[in-house]
């Protein structure tokens, strides 16, 4: 198990260091693999409940749990070949609440190698607040504004990722003929709330390109898509999904920078999850594993 030290925890930021082994965290190269990062980043927090995670469990017995509407995630493709043994991360999260509270507020998290200090993950995810009777979303507890007060405008932003949680992301229409490929949910892939896990539909997307490149469907890929390094995600969550649930993704390779690769995941026709993803061109070396 990682070693979780808390270094700082108070209203304006959080800042851990992490150390251990790499565990359940790689795919089929053997090292880090996209869709389990973000899950890697939350569950530290939980190790030793600082700020983000102890809130969001409050907020759930409060019976106002919450959900994520958009995620942004940004790679240094140095994480994808990062030591396989051991690895010592600081990761630094910082909560910008919506405008006068608002319903929802905005997880900002960064990971940095420790010595070099070289940035490897930058995350930022829109949260929002509902009722869980509902299911409309509510406005953000008193406590919460308290203790996350509205950033000095002086306080340096912990990412360079875009400030477009603000805008509507509506995909764009796929057409009739585009590739699509059909999976399956299972129980495993459930979270707490019983609904597909987020981290998951970014794992069913990089499975669907798979199958895309080796069926010859996409230009400059042709090989398993994790080999090739995953520059950024950028997810909107639309609807949800439950197990046994069949959904079926949707390819869009970008005509203009075919580096960009857009999914749209459907469950029974109605739009589940958006993802737009950018990849390199340049694969990683193959593990020895």
């Amino acid at each position: 198990m990682p070693v979780v030290t808390v270094l700082k925890d108070d209203a304006e930021s959080t800042k851990v260091r992490v150390e251990g082994q790499i565990y359940n965290f790689d795919n089929r190269t053997g090292f880090w693999s996209p869709w389990s990062l973000s899950d890697f980043v939350v569950g530290v927090s939980n190790v030793d409940n600082i700020s983000p995670v102890s809130d969001y469990m409050r907020a759930d017995v409060e019976n106002t749990p919450v959900f994520q509407k958009r995620q942004i995630l940004r790679f240094n493709p140095n994480i994808f070949t990062y030591s396989k043994l051991k690895f010592k991360f600081h990761i630094i999260h910082q909560i910008q609440p919506g405008e006068n509270g608002g319903t929802s507020y905005v997880w900002n998290s960064v990971v940095k190698d420790v010595e070099s200090q070289t940035v490897l993950l930058e995350r930022a995810v829109k949260l929002v607040t509902i009722d869980r009777t509902t299911r409309k979303a509510v406005e953000l507890p008193k406590w919460f504004r308290q203790k996350y007060h509205d950033p000095s405008p002086k306080m340096e932003r912990l990412n360079d990722l875009p400030d477009s949680f603000k805008t509507i992301f509506n995909p764009p229409d796929f057409p009739s003929d585009c590739y699509q490929w059909r999976t399956t949910v299972r129980y495993s892939d459930l979270d707490f709330n019983m609904h597909t896990h987020q981290s998951v539909y970014t794992k069913f997307c990089l499975d669907a390109i798979t199958s895309a490149a080796l069926k010859g469907k996409l230009r400059y890929f042709n090989r398993d898509i994790c080999f090739y390094p995953l520059e950024s995600v950028d997810i909107t969550f639309i609807g949800e999904s439950f197990a046994e649930d069949e959904l079926l993704v949707n390819i869009l390779q970008d005509m203009c920078d075919q580096t960009i690769i857009r999914c749209l995941i459907e469950n029974n026709r109605k739009p589940v999850t958006y993802l737009v993803l950018k990849l390199g061109l340049t694969t990683l070396s193959v593990s020895k594993l």
